[in-house]
């Protein structure tokens, strides 16, 4: 199933926070408000590439919403993880 970027950016809106139907991907909202404008809007984890240690485990920052909606797209590992 392809990814839906409008039903990110809605949920987030709404709630603030997206998990994957499959329960490995996660985005949230950015806690820490950095000075400036520039800070991460987002941050993304991926549990299945944070215990392979390609990804941090406090997650990557993300600054806008097509950053979330690529990473939510490139973490979609499907079953076979």
């Amino acid at each position: 199933m392809p990814f839906d970027d409008d039903l990110l950016e809605r949920t987030l809106a709404f709630s603030g926070t997206y998990l994957s139907d499959d329960g490995q991907v996660t985005i949230r909202r950015s806690l820490v408000r950095s000075a400036g404008y520039s800070g991460a809007r987002f941050v993304g984890h991926c549990a299945v590439c944070s215990r392979a240690g390609r990804t941090p485990s406090t997650g990557e920052p993300l600054f806008d919403m097509r950053a979330a909606a690529q990473f939510a797209a490139a973490h979609d590992h499907g079953d076979v993880d």
